[in-house]
């Protein structure tokens, strides 16, 4: 397992490098321009493309896992740890990269290419969203093996979005993702799930090195690239989670992923209740929202602190998470919880006046705008 996860981070680690060595040559069609939307706050053009790094580094790890790995119940491997799983992630990350490239992909596409990708996973990686904890939601789903498929796609491609907006400032999508994936790796490794393990653990080991170059200070974004395939490949890791082991409480994995699901709910209430499409973007945040006021209490430095404070807030959620991810009921209390907290401190730090005006007193190098 160590040489596995070696092999994704210092494959990713490379990718980004290089990426970053080279941004003369790509920048012209790689970077995102600073000031073009209400969180594109940083100063200067930086390469949106670290998604590569990441596919990267996770590919890998897979191809070496397999080589190295012992069997899963017999002489093979699972049949969705394979080249499927690969494709199933692949095509939203190319979807996401296609419009971190041409800036002309849009949103209902990008879309499209989460169903695919949680499509394919559902056919050929065994990847059934097959139980909520909820009786009745349960009922249909054992009854229905085409609610099991709607709903697979649903979660897949809600969630994948809702990472996609939370990348908004330096380190906070890699530091959700990999509070999360950590989470998910123990977890499994409790469980026995070895190939699940090393999946999990194989994708945080990318996006740290990936991570190296987008914080504290910013050399690559994640782009949308990274965005989708970090939110695909954890709703697909934590359906699988699920699905394989019973005991595991759906909820566990539902508050891993809490904050990118209330952030982009709010978004949503937020953005119908002003007459804005659902897609437009804005600076109403709380990460934006937190790393205003933290700037202005502590200058530039705020808004790394704002990213710390919400991953750290996210690990404690995960830690305790992993100690109740058998406990339903516990686990239905620690979401509800957490849901009232994300209200309570987001009415409690949004100004009464649009924030889209105060964005510049963050003029930084968050990840981009969502």
């Amino acid at each position: 397992m160590i040489t596995t996860l070696l092999v994704a981070f210092l494959a990713s680690f490379s990718t980004a490098l290089l990426l970053v060595l080279t941004t003369r040559w790509h920048g012209a069609i790689t970077a995102d321009a600073p000031g073009a939307g209400p969180q594109k706050l940083h100063e200067r053009a930086t390469p949106r493309v670290g998604g590569i790094a990441v596919m990267a580094g996770f590919a890998l790890a897979v191809v070496a896992a397999r080589v190295q790995l012992p069997a899963d119940n017999g002489t093979n491997a699972p049949p969705w740890f394979n080249g499927w799983l690969i494709l199933a992630l692949f095509v939203p990350f190319a979807a996401g990269l296609i419009e971190d490239v041409t800036k002309s992909f849009g949103a209902r596409l990008r879309l499209l290419a989460t169903f695919v990708g949680a499509g394919i996973a559902y056919y050929f990686c065994e990847a059934a969203l097959s139980r909520f904890a909820v009786p009745p939601l349960d009922a249909l789903l054992a009854a229905s093996p085409l609610a099991q498929f709607v709903l697979t796609l649903f979660c897949v491609g809600a969630i994948a979005n809702a990472y996609n907006l939370a990348d908004g400032l330096n380190g906070l999508l890699a530091g959700l993702a990999i509070t999360a994936c950590a989470a998910m790796s123990w977890v499994a490794w409790r469980h026995g799930d070895q190939f699940l393990m090393v999946a999990t653990a194989s994708l945080a080991a990318a996006t740290t090195g990936f991570a190296i170059f987008n914080f504290p200070r910013a050399r690559l974004f994640a782009g949308d690239g990274g965005a989708y395939l970090l939110g695909s490949a954890i709703s697909l890791f934590a359906i699988l989670l699920c699905h394989r082991h019973v005991d595991v409480s759906p909820w566990f994995v539902f508050a891993l992923v809490l904050y990118p699901f209330a952030d982009t709910t709010a978004a949503i209430v937020r953005r119908l209740a002003t007459g804005r499409p659902i897609m437009a973007p804005d600076a109403d945040h709380l990460h934006t929202l937190l790393a205003q006021r933290l700037v202005q209490r502590f200058g530039r430095v705020g808004r790394n602190l704002a990213s710390a404070v919400i991953v750290c807030v996210s690990g404690v959620t995960a830690v305790l998470a992993v100690a109740l991810h058998r406990d339903t009921a516990a686990m239905m209390m620690l979401c509800g919880f957490l849901a009232v907290a994300f209200a309570v401190a987001y009415l409690a730090i949004r100004p009464r006046a649009p924030a889209a005006a105060a964005a510049d007193d963050i003029a930084a190098e968050p990840a981009k705008s969502k």
